[in-house]
């Protein structure tokens, strides 16, 4: 299970066709998004009824509470020589609704948080090579884009499931 925030529109449909064209195995499992807490291993079947104290929770906490707040996309990033990713800036706002996400959820796998959007994972090294060297020469590298997150989904995943599902969307101010 984790929390992330999906940015939507044009801009996560360009995202999508980047995922696409170097990892299609990746980018269908889930949609473009940011992990803001996860990913959780629970106990028992994945299913949203085992997660209904937790939603609640965060229903009751962040539900309107905590106010929308924008990613600042941009920059080919890789962790090791297997993950190609897209920069997410550490934003005060971001950090803020990472943090309550936290307190309600308990502390995630993160030893150090790095807000980022997987473009690709799993890669060989000299494909990882190519594709960052590709991107790195488009506007992915330098521009920057703005995405409006007015929601958060909770996602879980079951060791059968295809891909991941929404069991539950938490609202923003």
């Amino acid at each position: 299970m984790f929390v992330g925030a999906f940015p939507t529109g044009d801009l996560a449909e360009r995202i999508q066709a980047v995922r696409l064209a170097y990892d299609a195995k990746t980018a269908v499992i889930t949609p473009p998004h940011v992990t803001l807490a996860g990913t959780y291993w629970r106990t028992g079947a994945a299913t949203a009824v085992n997660e209904t104290a937790l939603i609640d929770n965060l229903h009751a906490q962040i539900d309107g509470n905590l106010p929308a707040f924008g990613l600042m996309l941009g920059g080919i990033r890789t962790f090791g020589q297997r993950v190609v990713y897209l920069g997410v800036e550490e934003t005060p706002e971001l950090l803020a609704v990472r943090r309550q996400l936290l307190q309600i959820a308990g502390p995630d796998k993160h030893r150090q948080f790095t807000p980022h959007l997987t473009l690709a994972m799993r890669l060989k090294p000299d494909r990882v090579r190519a594709m960052v060297a590709s991107l790195q020469a488009m506007e992915w590298e330098n521009g920057r884009f703005h995405a409006p997150i007015s929601h958060l989904q909770v996602m879980q995943r079951g060791p059968q499931d295809p891909a991941w599902r929404t069991i539950a969307r938490i609202r923003l101010k």
